[in-house]
């Protein structure tokens, strides 16, 4: 059991838990009481679809593991357990019954919701997960892009269904007043943003530790391809990127705000720039690097809790 829960990746999982939640009521919530309108999508509805992301990315990490068995025995940087301590049958069974406990759910909210359709962008993301494991993560690049792409889509599946509730439920107030919800979908895009960043550098900074079996098995990742030195440069500038996008967006929108200048600096800013550094040092250890940039993700989620202050002051 303890196997199936280290296959299924129980830390993904609650993060995945605590970024819906930290969307729908650090993001969401607030800025719909700000403007009088309330939640639409009831909250048993809501822990449903967590269930079904949560199965979804489950599923994923188990046909990811049982294409990549052979590969990870000679990289040797973590244990194997699909063939090992799990069977490859088992893993196949497990990653068919997570999937259609996902795909199942979407369609079941998307009838209850009026918006079946829903259902088939859960099907569809099934089909590229397992796409990814057996064929497009051998590309260069594409596989490490489509991962944090997937990734990135996390906080926006917060509002999937609640946008088009929100919509079917304020309809003439929208048409009196000629707006949208869709300006909500900005602040998530903005969480959005800094995940996909993370996830790359995550792939990135793991596919290092990982040439040999990638090498091995014709994976063309970055660091296979274009070297381990000029992939950690990559993984630099990456940060860089996501420290300019706090910068930036501190500028726009939250210049007045001191609180927000000093979380940007003391949780983003600095354990960026620990992780440039950790990144670089040949002595720093793998797990470390992981960690880091995983606590920086959960860092950005914490902006959440200073949002929700934001909009209700």
């Amino acid at each position: 059991m303890l196997a199936i829960f280290r296959l299924i990746r129980i830390r993904t999982i609650a993060f995945t838990v605590l970024c819906m939640y930290a969307m729908r009521l650090g993001v969401l919530l607030p800025i719909l009481d700000l403007n009088g309108f309330t939640l639409q999508m009831a909250d048993w509805a809501f822990a449903l679809l967590v269930v079904a992301v949560c199965c979804l990315i489950s599923g994923a990490y188990v046909i990811n593991d049982y294409f990549d068995s052979k590969s990870d025995r000679i990289s040797g940087v973590k244990p194997v357990l699909v063939g090992n301590s799990v069977s490859r049958r088992m893993a196949i069974s497990l990653h068919t019954i997570l999937n259609i406990i996902a795909v199942g759910i979407a369609f079941y909210l998307g009838i209850a919701v009026g918006i079946w359709k829903i259902g088939l962008l859960f099907l569809l993301v099934s089909a590229v997960l397992w796409s990814y494991s057996s064929m497009y993560k051998k590309f260069f690049i594409v596989g490490n892009v489509l991962v944090a792409i997937l990734a990135a889509l996390i906080p926006v599946s917060a509002m999937i269904y609640e946008i088009p509730l929100l919509h079917m439920t304020y309809a003439d107030i929208l048409i009196e007043t000629n707006t949208n919800f869709l300006y909500i979908f900005y602040w998530i895009l903005g969480f959005s943003w800094f995940i996909f960043l993370n996830i790359w550098m995550y792939e990135i900074n793991k596919d290092i530790y990982t040439e040999d079996g990638d090498l091995e098995h014709g994976v063309n990742s970055i660091p296979v391809k274009l070297g381990i030195p000029i992939a950690r440069r990559i993984i630099s500038s990456l940060a860089i990127v996501a420290v300019l996008s706090a910068s930036i967006l501190y500028y726009l929108i939250f210049s007045e705000s001191l609180c927000m200048l000093i979380f940007l600096i003391v949780a983003i800013g600095i354990p960026y720039v620990i992780y440039i550094v950790a990144i670089n040092n040949k002595r720093s250890k793998r797990s470390l690097q992981l960690n880091l940039i995983r606590f920086i993700s959960v860092l950005c989620l914490s902006a959440c809790l200073l949002l929700k202050h934001f909009f209700t002051n």
